[in-house]
C-alpha cells in the first residue's frame, strides 16, 4: 500500500529575520539577516474525505508561526554560552567580549540552542504539531516534515513522526 502527502509552500510563509550562530570552536558569527521561506510536508493516510488534511486547515498555521518570527531579531534562548537579561524595555544578549541591545518587541527568544536553519526547522515543526494537536482531536498524519529555505537553493529539512494526543 502507498502513502500519500500533501506539501504546501505558499508566499505567505516568508519571514525575514536577523540572527548570528554561535559556533563550536567559540566564535560566532556577526548579527546578519535572512528572507527565509518555509514549507510543510504532511505524510499520513487519507481521511474520511479522501484527503491527508486539507490545506485550508495548514495554511493559517504556517503563517501564523512565520508571522510571530518575521522582521524580528532571533536570538536561542537554550544557548548556554549566551547571557540573555532583559533589561527596561531590551533584550541585552552577551557572548563573551560581544555585547547586543535590542528592543524587546524585536526580539523572539527561540527555545533552541543555535538559530540554524536546521533548528529553525525544528522549531516551526513542533509549534505546527502542537497548534495541530490544539485545533483536531484526531488527524491520519504519520510524519510531519518542514524546510527552512534561508536564501535559494540553501535549506534545511526536519521531519519528526506524529503522535495523535488522543
Amino acid at each position: 500500500m502507498g502513502q500519500f502527502s500533501i506539501r504546501v509552500e505558499k508566499d505567505a510563509f516568508v519571514f525575514c529575520a536577523a540572527h548570528f550562530l554561535l559556533f563550536h570552536d567559540g566564535g560566532c558569527e556577526r548579527v546578519h539577516g535572512h528572507n527565509y521561506r518555509a514549507w510543510i510536508e504532511l505524510e499520513g493516510a487519507l481521511a474520511e474525505n479522501d484527503y491527508v488534511l486539507d490545506f485550508l486547515a495548514v495554511k493559517p498555521i504556517m503563517k501564523a508561526i512565520c508571522d510571530r518570527l518575521d522582521h524580528r531579531v532571533l536570538l536561542p534562548k537554550d544557548n548556554p554560552h549566551l547571557k540573555i537579561d532583559e533589561v527596561e524595555r531590551s533584550i541585552e544578549v552577551r557572548f563573551r567580549d560581544l555585547s547586543y541591545r535590542f528592543p524587546a518587541a524585536d526580539v523572539v527568544l527561540l527555545p533552541i540552542h543555535n538559530t540554524s536553519a536546521e533548528l529553525l526547522a525544528q522549531y516551526i515543526c513542533r509549534e505546527f504539531k502542537e497548534e495541530l494537536s490544539r485545533r483536531f482531536r484526531i488527524v491520519h498524519i504519520d510524519v510531519i516534515r518542514v524546510g527552512v529555505e534561508e536564501s535559494f537553493g540553501q535549506a534545511a529539512v526536519y521531519e519528526e513522526r506524529y503522535q495523535d494526543p488522543a
